[in-house]
């Protein structure tokens, strides 16, 4: 034996031990980082560890997905209520837009309670409040003439400036009257008056000025304040279920003219309250 082979020989075994095939070494790296990534990503170690997290992201998704689908089914009452407009069947589009109305609080009662804010969800929501207080509550004034359709293009507009440029950032009120009052105004008078022309340009010129005004009007949160605003937002789904076409309009009316003309002495009692707890 002769060569680096007999001198390792002589020099015995521990000289030689040191010495380590390059593969073996790759291979025994390789063989640990696979065993660090087996044990990192163990389906039942991370399981037992983020079920708690899982769970909540599963409930807040799960909560966001009924938001948007009701803000959907608002926007789609809406279209189809542009559609009864335009067929001249005034009393299903103003019918829509009630139950519109109805669907738009608890949209935003279910958003505040949870604190679910997504970016697609509000756009969403903005979507269906301009499609349906603003363009469907327009169509109900019937545009058959000059008159009435520059009326309709001013309702629009000023719907849209109220959704884009009315936003206080304050938590607790609104700055002009919410789109859906206005529009529940309109489809209750609508219903009442059988779609009478001239009766509905003036209620519209009315909510305008209401909508453009730089009043604050307090949250109502009706289905989160005192029973009695829990009370009414149920008796406006059984009577939309089970009342006929003009006590149910005649009920909504009621509601948002209390809503529109006294809103500190009805719908704001509770907000203040809690914003003095908070204070305190």
């Amino acid at each position: 034996m002769s060569g680096p082979q007999a001198s390792c020989w002589a020099q015995g075994t521990s000289a030689c031990a040191p010495v380590a095939s390059p593969v073996v070494e790759e291979e025994d790296r390789i063989g640990c980082a696979n065993a660090e990534c087996l044990g990192l990503h163990d389906p039942c170690t991370s399981f037992f560890l983020t079920n708690d997290q899982s769970c909540l992201q599963m409930n807040e998704f799960s909560w966001k997905d009924v938001t948007n689908a009701l803000s959907l089914a608002n926007l789609i009452l809406g279209l189809f209520s542009i559609f009864c407009s335009f067929c001249k069947r005034c009393h299903c589009a103003s019918w829509m837009l009630l139950i519109s109305f109805l669907l738009d609080m608890a949209v935003g009662a279910i958003t505040r309670h949870l604190s679910l804010c997504s970016k697609s969800g509000v756009e969403l929501n903005d979507l269906a409040v301009y499609t349906t207080f603003g363009l469907a509550s327009a169509m109900l004034l019937g545009v058959d003439g000059p008159l009435s359709g520059f009326l309709g293009i001013i309702y629009v507009l000023a719907a849209t400036f109220r959704l884009c440029f009315y936003s206080t950032g304050a938590q607790l009120t609104y700055k002009g009257l919410p789109c859906r009052y206005a529009s529940c105004v309109l489809a209750s008078t609508s219903l009442l008056t059988k779609g009478n022309t001239f009766i509905l340009s003036c209620m519209a010129s009315l909510m305008i000025l209401f909508m453009m005004d730089q009043s604050y009007y307090p949250h109502d949160e009706i289905l989160e304040s005192e029973n009695w605003k829990k009370m009414v937002y149920l008796g406006g789904i059984i009577m939309l279920l089970l009342s006929p076409f003009s006590l149910t309009a005649f009920y909504c009316l009621l509601w948002s003219l209390s809503y529109i003309f006294f809103p500190d002495a009805l719908w704001g009692k509770a907000a203040c309250l809690r914003l003095q707890c908070r204070e305190n």
